[in-house]
């Protein structure tokens, strides 16, 4: 299948945890997304964290992952801990950053509904998660997990899609953001956010 695909249309990139919103300007400009499972698992990530704004600033949401693992294991072999009901804080804390955002009453049931799941794997939470987004964001996107290496691993991850370094982007896709008139505008937050105060119009802006 690999052969018959124009590389132009190939986006390989990591699988994160509600990904920022340049992760999806990057990720639908290709017709297949291959998301590699055999990756190593990289601890200062977004692999499992994602950035809100909040009242009183930027919120760091982190999902718990077992204690003692391998900080060499694979991405696919990485399990979430329950140990914390973590699900709760952070339904809680979603519910504080955009319960008066304009689209937050269409699209909290499904965020809700896949958070309050328990995912065994966090590879399954984040591509359920993902899915979940392209659906709201009208986009037709074949995805494939790469469970065998099969494919080449061709990047369009750039370092703009670090915790340390995502607000550096010189040019991020910009909309009208609660707490902007705190907090002026903040570049790359995790996709909710985008989805949550343009809704639909939240397409357009990432094809821009």
């Amino acid at each position: 299948m690999i052969n018959e695909m124009n590389e132009n249309e190939l986006y390989s990139i990591d699988l994160q945890f509600i990904p920022p919103v340049n992760w999806f300007k990057i990720s639908i400009k290709g017709k297949y997304i291959i998301f590699n499972s055999f990756e190593k698992w990289k601890k200062m990530s977004f692999g499992n964290r994602c950035t809100l704004l909040g009242g009183n600033g930027l919120v760091n949401l982190s999902v718990p992952i077992e204690k003692g693992r391998d900080q060499k294991a694979l991405l696919r072999g990485i399990k979430i801990s329950y140990l914390d009901n973590w699900q709760l804080k952070f339904w809680r804390t979603i519910i504080s950053c955009y319960n008066r955002a304009p689209f937050f009453e269409y699209y909290k049931d499904d965020f809700e509904k896949i958070l309050f799941k328990k995912h065994e794997l966090l590879v399954d939470l984040n591509l359920e998660l993902v899915l979940l987004c392209f659906k709201y964001l009208d986009v037709n996107k074949e995805v494939i997990m790469d469970d065998e290496h099969k494919y080449p691993h061709l990047d369009a991850t750039d370092h703009f899609l670090t915790p340390k370094l995502f607000q550096q982007d010189p040019h991020p896709v910009t909309y009208h953001q609660m707490f902007s008139d705190r907090f002026g505008f903040n570049p790359n937050l995790s996709i909710m956010d985008l989805l949550f105060m343009e809704g639909p119009e939240a397409k357009h802006l990432l094809s821009k």
